[in-house]
């Protein structure tokens, strides 16, 4: 019953959103055009770059080196990823490209993941762009005093600022040194703190230098999806050396992590318009005889090793499945991670309509305070008349605000008398009766204080439009719409936290019925 209870309670969000929606589009006053500008990075013509880039599944070659990169330190290549540093104490190693790279906009694109098993890691990973290779130093297992920019993902506290795991961007001339006692916060152009420890998907990090401009975007690693990222830092009007290297370094100190980097992808960009850089020269001939007589070889001693396979296992057919079945602890840990998919994807699509009605708001506060400003240079002049058209048509979709938040009370009351159902069911099924009336009691006081809110602001309302038409104070107060934005946050917040409940309790339902 919790199930379908549950979905007719999602369903009343979204038609809440969608109200709030069209009621903040019903009072826009001016429509602003926001086209894409030249700037923007995904206009650009992208090229991968293979000889600065490295991915699985054959990543190494049989010598243990990586194509076109370097190797330092205590770094392990393998065939599906680079692990920088084990969890070992007081290790560091790094990667480096062979050759410089001479582009003038490029975006880099690095899986990782940092793996421990303690609840506090060491030290961290750093990603460079630096005029010459930091093959080993103290910053991250790089050299200090680097010509160039490190993106620093610092999963140490050694300020003791609880501002840890975090993303630190610095810049250095090639004479700074950097400052390890703080964090680099000091030096630093820009940050966000992201938990990039234990998580159950890869991390990816785009990093995007686009017309001076170096932009941050992470990937949490909560959900599969590789596109799903998340804005971190920007840093406008930034100078970085025109040719360098790129590099990958992590570090261990007393505290060790498990600092692996799965693939490292480059991108050289070409503006709109411009002339696309010219294709390489063809591989010579010796050189191309070289590597099919590898490929040939390789084919021959795969195809060798099939016909063992087969040979000595006459009964499987294909390809070997390595598990017929899921255990119960394997089902109870993917369940868990696809609804911390499904509930991190929805709380991202409430975020885009939230950022879509605050922009809305902000556009119809400007139009308001131009107004007000108008109507008190007026009357400062001694002139009377006022702005009748205009004033009518903000009074009227005061009274269209208004009817909305009548409507949005209505639907909580349905919502209400629907937890009060599921209440009384919980009450009458016997498992877990307190902790589900305790539970639902909450939710039931929080709809409650949103429909006090609701009401509050329907008494504040405009009763008589005609008498505020005349009304001109000296100071003129606040429109009674700007109060809509702190209603909104309220029911966004409220219809996060409930949507976040019914999916868990549906889950422990779920789960709970295997043992009955």
């Amino acid at each position: 019953m919790a199930v379908p209870i549950g979905q007719r309670l999602v369903a009343n969000s979204y038609l809440l959103m969608s109200v709030l929606l069209l009621t903040l589009k019903s009072i826009e006053c001016e429509d602003i055009a926001a086209g894409a500008t030249s700037s923007d990075p995904d206009q650009a013509h992208r090229r991968f770059e293979y000889k600065y880039s490295f991915k699985g599944p054959h990543l190494s070659q049989t010598d243990g080196s990586i194509p076109f990169w370097i190797h330092t330190g205590n770094a392990i290549p393998s065939a599906d990823q680079v692990r920088i540093t084990p969890s070992l104490r007081s290790q560091k190693g790094s990667v480096w490209t062979k050759n410089m790279v001479n582009f003038d906009s490029w975006e880099a694109v690095v899986t990782f993941r940092v793996s421990g098993r303690g609840r506090m890691g060491a030290d961290g990973l750093a990603i460079w762009f630096t005029s010459q290779q930091g093959l080993d130093g103290p910053v991250y297992g790089a050299a200090d005093k680097w010509n160039g920019v490190g993106i620093f993902f610092d999963s140490f506290d050694n300020d003791g600022k609880k501002n840890n795991p975090a993303i630190v961007v610095v810049g250095n001339n090639g004479k700074l040194v950097y400052d390890h006692p703080n964090d680099g916060t000091t030096q630093a152009l820009g940050t966000c703190l992201r938990d990039f420890r234990n998580k159950p998907y890869p991390i990816r990090a785009k990093i995007t230098y686009y017309r001076k401009s170096l932009t941050v975007m992470i990937n949490n690693g909560f959900t599969p999806d590789k596109e799903d990222y998340e804005f971190c830092t920007k840093m406008d009007n930034m100078i970085i050396p025109k040719e360098g290297f790129f590099g990958i370094s992590a570090a261990t100190g007393g505290l060790a992590d498990d600092h692996d980097v799965l693939s490292f992808l480059l991108f050289r960009l070409t503006e709109p318009g411009q002339q696309q850089p010219p294709v390489e020269v063809e591989i010579p001939k010796e050189e191309k005889d070289k590597y099919q007589e590898e490929f040939e070889n390789f084919q021959q001693e795969l195809d060798k090793k099939k016909e063992e396979f087969q040979k000595d296992h006459p009964d499987v057919q294909g390809e070997p499945i390595e598990e017929q079945y899921e255990s119960v602890n394997d089902r109870e840990i993917r369940q868990v991670f696809e609804g911390q998919n499904r509930i991190h994807l929805e709380i991202k699509q409430l975020h885009r309509q939230l950022s879509m009605i605050l922009d809305e708001q902000r556009r119809y506060v400007a139009v308001i305070t131009d107004e007000v400003a108008r109507k008190g240079a007026h009357a400062e002049s001694g002139q009377t008349e006022i702005a009748g058209p205009q004033l009518s048509s903000i009074i009227a979709t005061q009274q269209e605000v208004l009817k909305n938040l009548n409507d949005l009370r209505t639907s909580f009351l349905e919502s209400l008398k629907q937890v009060g159902s599921v209440q009384h069911q919980g009450n009458a099924g016997g498992i877990g009766s307190y902790e589900t009336a305790q539970h639902f009691n909450e939710i039931k006081e929080h709809l409650h204080s949103v429909k006090r809110d609701v009401d509050h602001l329907v008494q504040r309302g405009p009763q008589n439009p005609a008498e505020k038409l005349f009304k001109c104070p000296d100071f003129p107060p606040i429109p009674p719409c700007l109060s809509t934005l702190h209603f909104v946050v309220f029911v966004v917040i409220q219809s996060i936290l409930f949507f976040c409940y019914i999916m868990y309790k549906s889950q422990q339902e779920a789960a709970a019925k295997k043992f009955f």
